[in-house]
């Protein structure tokens, strides 16, 4: 079977009505690893009406907090419980213990069953299960283009697909009957599927995901260095120097994982940016940057325009939020009084004791308009994303 990467079938981006929700294909999920994805699995399932089984395998004291959450509602101690019984099983671990767990979960899996991942990285884990023997389970890459650097079934939340892109990659030989499944899936979840073959995934994610944390690691070790012999240099590392350590949140060993995995990919896109970096370097020399900034600031529009989720890109507000106490409760009350709904909302820069631009998406851009109206007339500096 083949995917073309390049298109995107219109009805993959919508969501499902509600009474589709109501009739799914599955009636019995397991979820290997109920951590902060798997655990926003299963309420993300739990909020749409799914009424099936959720399994979940994990450590004991994971799993009796996940059933208390309602993540999951039967509890398993090892693959043997947790896999032969289920539709489908979404496997929601590190990519390389994913590895480890695949082979054995799509020889003991139901005969047609699907078995999915939440990875980073695809082309490793999608070879993996084509090369396995004896597969009895059906598997199809997964990644949700969402997630926070903190880790744990604590923060686990059933508004985590929301609106997000879920990247799906089937194997070569994988039916559209088993494919449209997935996909139905991923919108009961809330998310939007979007279909590209492994290898696609890994060069793309490693030039937006990947190649930017190498950046940043080798930029912010450079800048201690600096700092060693200039202390003052932290004080002035604000702004979008700050905003971009966001990027060294979290572990290493989560980053490893994906490094190792995409490694080829990921000196590809190494190589690539050192030929542009050496491009703006003769620029800047020659005192011409000008027409690399145009074509740069063109395609940052682009991306901007691009909004990842079900709402139109003219829907976001940024507001100059001051830091005092009750600033969020009072922007948030706000809208609820004039029923606007708020479908995202983060810091995107913060500055200590100033405050910081307040990312704001509701649900339409009309409603975007009145929230605008209404934000200014309580004092607030908020204008429509460009």
């Amino acid at each position: 079977m083949s995917h073309d990467p390049d298109l995107t079938d219109e009805e993959t981006l919508a969501l499902p009505e509600v009474e589709e929700l109501h009739h799914g294909e599955f009636e019995r999920i397991a979820i290997i690893g109920v951590g902060m994805v798997g655990g926003s699995v299963g309420l993300a399932l739990r909020e749409s009406g799914f009424r099936g089984q959720i399994t979940g395998l994990d450590k004991k004291d994971i799993l009796d907090e996940a059933l208390a959450l309602g993540a999951i509602d039967r509890a398993v101690g090892d693959l043997a419980e947790a896999v032969p019984s289920a539709d489908l099983v979404v496997i929601a671990t590190p990519v390389l213990e994913t590895c480890k767990l695949l082979p054995t979960i799509l020889r003991i899996a139901q005969s047609g069953a699907i078995v999915s991942d939440t990875g980073g990285t695809k082309a490793e884990v999608c070879t993996l299960a084509a090369r396995t023997k004896k597969a009895r389970g059906i598997f199809i890459g997964g990644h949700p283009l969402t997630g926070t650097a903190r880790a744990g079934l604590a923060n686990a939340s059933a508004e985590l697909f929301a609106g997000a892109h879920y990247v799906l990659t089937p194997l070569e030989k994988t039916s559209w009957h088993h494919l449209d499944s997935m996909k139905w899936w991923v919108r009961q979840l809330g998310a939007l599927p979007l279909v590209m073959e492994p290898a696609q995934h890994d060069r793309l994610v490693g030039a937006i995901s990947h190649l930017p944390f190498l950046l940043t690691l080798a930029l912010t070790e450079w800048a201690g260095d600096l700092a060693a012999t200039s202390p003052i240099l932290s004080k002035l590392a604000q702004g979008d120097f700050r905003e971009m350590l966001r990027l060294l949140d979290g572990s290493y060993e989560a980053w490893d994982n994906l490094l190792q995995t995409n490694k080829e990919e990921i000196l590809k896109a190494l190589e690539r940016f050192r030929r542009c970096l050496e491009n703006c370097e003769a620029q800047l020399r020659d005192g011409d940057l000008m027409e690399t900034f145009r074509r740069a600031h063109a395609f940052r529009s682009h991306v901007l325009r691009e909004s990842a989720g079900c709402w139109d890109a003219r829907s976001e507000l940024i507001i100059m939020a001051p830091d005092r106490p009750g600033t969020f409760a009072r922007i948030t009350t706000l809208l609820a009084e004039y029923q606007i709904s708020i479908r995202d909302m983060r810091v995107t820069y913060v500055r200590e004791t100033l405050g910081g631009n307040l990312r704001l998406v509701v649900a339409t851009p009309s409603q975007a308009l009145m929230a605008l109206e209404l934000l200014r007339k309580e004092g607030f500096d908020a204008r429509l994303r460009e």
